[in-house]
């Protein structure tokens, strides 16, 4: 054998003279035949189980790998079902495009479950049992005894089992392991192919939801664009209505208001109700992030108040000078004393029991709260609530905000009207020069003017937006709370508003 091996060049000493040391001659060769010899049963065998080790590390790193990613995915799909269900998200896409939303929908639905399903392929268990003949008596020495794999163990009793190892020869030992690691990489190679398919899938579900955020975010920064201003007389052009026809009590349709004049409220964020109180000779707004703003005649923040709650409306309750403030989320009335800065008290409203039905969205809940004094009703007056939409209702009830907290339900409500074909009612204000009811419209962009007894008696147009909030001052001004614009005036708007004949 050592005859066959190459040779090596001759080793000289420090004289030049060949060393022909016999000894290191031997090693050298034993060290060229120990790297051409076969494994021994027992090498094989360690070998074998640290290739089963290092297959069983790459199963595991595929499972970490598909369940990471199905964090992932649950953050984009959590995301972009908050994106889809905000209806105040929802409303800034330009209107051409919202009938194509669904269909966004549907695609995004499609491509998530596809992948949730190949997510559910990477990590479910596999079972590879190759079918291999038995090789006779010859070849029993190397054929697989099944003494690992558990779906063998199980075909044999105790004693059998315990025989079987006391039997087992180093070949078939390593002939299994062989088999093991064979089933091994093919288990492998199906995982990362379906994980290779997942996380293409998950590049195909971030793109589809950053579509739809960028398409969100363009709208908004349109949206936030101030509304143009008509050239002539600075009026503004009467909307279209929803129907082709009006209803019969609408008895005058007016062309506009006049020009809106921003007030710059620092510290308002997304004004969404406003209200005169007339004792304090000040306004008080609202915004839906839980702010309360005491704002002078002349526009400017004289206290910012944090209230808990998405604040949508603010009135005053004019017997005792406190505010009742509108908390959609939950659908409260939170009294506020305005002499000491604080909450009094929160009164649940029963929505359904309210409105008179259930609603269908709760995210299309009650908007605008409006007070009118009256002596000779409990708590001193009737309170007015607009709840938005499925069903758009005009609600009169009565509570009295300086007694005990308590639910306000069905045995309150004096009154209910739809206020056909509106919709997307905002706001609601009761004017006593005018005699009626004042509320937005806020789909339509229309001022509604509406009598006691629920019937319309007048329309304008508005500036557009989203307007959500609105109030007189003593000088016959309309202030507007726009959820993207902040706070808006227009001055000489009640004498506009004004209606000759008496409130029925």
């Amino acid at each position: 054998m050592v005859e066959d091996l190459p040779t090596t060049p001759a080793a000289y000493s420090e004289e030049g003279v060949a060393d022909d040391d016999p000894k290191r001659r031997k090693k050298e060769a034993k060290l060229l035949a120990e790297q051409a010899r076969s494994l021994d049963p027992w090498e094989r065998y360690r070998t074998l189980v640290d290739a089963l080790e290092e297959a069983m590390d790459l199963v595991e790193l595929a499972d970490r790998k598909a369940r990471f990613a199905l964090v992932i995915m649950g953050a984009l799909n959590i995301s972009f079902f908050f994106l889809v269900t905000r209806a105040e998200l929802i409303d800034v896409l330009p209107a051409g495009l919202r009938p194509f939303l669904g269909f966004y929908l549907l695609i995004y639905a499609g491509v998530a479950l596809f992948f949730f399903l190949e997510a559910i392929e990477a990590l479910k268990p596999r079972r590879f049992r190759p079918h291999m003949p038995y090789p006779g008596e010859a070849g029993a020495e190397h054929f697989p005894e099944g003494l690992r794999y558990y779906e063998d163990i199980v075909l044999r009793d105790l004693e059998a089992y315990r025989r079987a190892w006391r039997e087992v020869r180093f070949g078939q030992l390593n002939a299994e392991l062989a088999v093991q690691n064979h089933v091994m990489a093919r288990i492998n190679s199906d995982k990362f192919r379906s994980l290779r398919r997942l996380y293409g899938g998950l590049r195909v579900l971030t793109l589809l939801a950053g579509g739809l955020l960028a398409v969100l975010a363009l709208s908004m920064l349109a949206s936030r664009q101030p509304p143009p201003v008509p050239e002539a007389g600075g009026r503004f052009a009467p909307q279209a209505m929803l129907v082709s026809a009006p209803p019969a009590e609408d008895t005058s349709v007016t062309t506009g208001l006049g020009t809106p004049v921003p007030v710059a409220a620092e510290g308002l964020r997304e004004a969404s109700g406003i209200a005169w109180h007339a004792a304090l000779q000040r306004f008080f707004a609202v915004g839906d992030r839980g702010t309360l703003a005491e704002i002078d005649p002349a526009g400017k923040v004289l206290k910012l108040h944090r209230v808990k709650g998405n604040l949508e409306d603010v009135t005053v309750h004019t017997p005792s000078g406190r505010l009742v403030l509108l908390a959609e989320k939950k659908g409260e009335l939170v009294v506020w004393d305005t002499a000491s800065a604080s909450e009094i008290a929160r009164f649940p409203l029963d929505v359904a029991a309210v409105v008179g039905k259930q609603p269908t969205d709760r995210n299309q809940g009650f908007e605008g709260l409006g007070f009118r004094e009256d002596s000779e009703l409990p708590g001193g007056g009737t309170f007015y609530l607009v709840h938005q939409r499925k069903p758009a209702r005009l609600v009169a009830f009565t509570f009295d905000p300086t007694g005990p907290a308590r639910t306000i339900g069905a045995a309150d409500v004096v009154a209910r009207h739809a206020l056909k074909p509106y919709e997307d009612l905002t706001a609601v204000v009761w004017s006593e020069p005018l005699g009626r009811l004042v509320v937005i419209a806020e789909s339509d962009d229309r001022l509604l003017l509406v009598s006691p007894a629920g019937t319309i008696t007048g329309t304008w147009a508005l500036p557009g937006g989203r307007q959500e909030g609105l109030a007189f001052d003593p000088q016959g001004t309309l202030w507007i709370a726009d959820d993207l614009q902040g706070l808006l005036k227009i001055p000489g708007a009640l004498e506009v508003l004004v209606v000759p004949e008496a409130a029925p």
